[in-house]
C-alpha cells in the first residue's frame, strides 16, 4: 500500500476525513456506497500510479473516520459532503463514484461544479426513485450490527468471491457505519428522485455496470443512467455482481487510467 495521509473537510459543522495517495497531476476523488467507506476503493487504488494520479478517497459522515452527527443523513446532506470534499481540491478532479456514491455523483455533477473534469460511475444508484418492499427494509435493517448477516448481504451482492482481507474490510466497515446512516440512506436517499437533473451533467461521462448485479441491474444502469447523460459510455462487465471496487479492481482501475488521460 503507498503511502497516504488523513486530512479533513469540513461540511458545516461535521468534519470528513478524506485520505489522500499519490502526488501526481491527475487528481481523482472517490465516492463509497452505503454501509461503506473509503477503504472499499483501497484494491482500486493501489492499482493506480502514484505518480500520476493524487488520489483522495472520502468517508461520508457517519462512515470510516467522519463525524457521525445524528442529522444530515439523506441525499442532501451527503451531497454537501461530496461537495465540500471536491470543493476542497484545487484542480481539477474526476469524480468516481460506486453505488450510493454513483448516485450522489449524479446529483453533483448536475450542479455543473468548476473543477468537475470528468465523472466516472461505477454500479450507480439511479436518479429515479428506487422503492423495494417493506419485507426487504426489514431485512436489510436487521443486519445492523451482526456481522454473518452483514457478510451475508454482502456475498449475495456478488458474482464472484473477493480476495478474503477485501471481504473482511467491507464487513468491518458496515460494522462501524453509524445506525442513522443505515436508515437515512434507505428512507430519505435511495428513494428520491432526480432523473430530470441528469441532461445538466456537461462533463465526459464512464457508466460501468455488473452483468450480475442484483442490486444496480445492468440493463437499469444502461436505461436510467448512461442513456440519460448525454454522450455517456457505457461498459458492461460479465461475471461481475455490485461490488465492483474489490470484484473486478483491475478493471476498474484501467478505466479510471484510460479515462483521466
Amino acid at each position: 500500500m503507498s503511502d497516504s495521509m488523513h486530512r479533513f473537510v469540513r461540511n458545516g459543522d461535521v468534519q470528513l476525513c478524506c485520505e489522500t495517495r499519490g502526488g501526481g497531476p491527475r487528481h481523482v476523488l472517490f465516492a463509497h456506497g452505503w454501509i461503506s467507506s473509503r477503504r472499499m476503493w483501497y484494491d482500486v487504488v493501489e492499482r493506480l500510479d502514484p505518480q500520476r494520479f493524487t488520489l483522495h478517497l472520502l468517508d461520508f459522515r457517519g462512515c470510516g473516520l467522519s463525524d457521525r452527527p445524528s442529522d444530515g443523513h439523506d441525499l442532501a446532506g451527503y451531497a454537501g459532503d461530496l461537495r465540500s470534499a471536491l470543493g476542497a481540491i484545487e484542480a481539477p478532479v474526476t469524480l468516481v463514484g460506486h453505488s450510493m456514491g454513483g448516485k450522489l455523483a449524479q446529483y453533483l455533477a448536475a450542479e455543473r461544479p468548476p473543477n468537475l473534469e470528468r465523472l466516472i460511475l461505477v454500479a450507480p444508484g439511479s436518479a429515479r426513485a428506487t422503492r423495494f418492499p417493506a419485507k426487504h427494509r426489514e431485512l436489510t435493517l436487521a443486519a445492523y450490527g451482526s456481522r454473518e448477516r452483514i457478510e451475508r448481504f454482502q456475498r449475495a451482492a456478488m458474482a464472484r468471491e473477493p480476495a478474503a482481507a477485501s471481504m473482511e474490510r467491507i464487513v468491518d466497515d458496515a460494522l462501524l457505519c453509524q445506525y442513522e446512516h443505515w436508515i437515512g440512506w434507505y428512507d430519505r436517499g435511495r428513494g428520491i428522485e432526480f432523473a430530470d437533473r441528469l441532461g445538466e451533467i456537461a462533463v465526459p461521462t464512464l457508466v460501468v455496470a455488473g452483468a450480475g448485479d442484483p442490486l444496480a441491474p445492468s440493463p437499469r444502469v444502461k436505461r436510467d443512467v448512461a442513456d440519460a447523460i448525454a454522450g455517456a459510455l457505457f461498459v458492461l462487465l460479465r461475471d461481475a455482481g455490485h461490488n465492483l471496487p474489490i470484484e473486478r479492481p483491475d478493471e476498474i482501475a484501467a478505466a479510471v487510467t484510460r479515462f483521466s488521460q
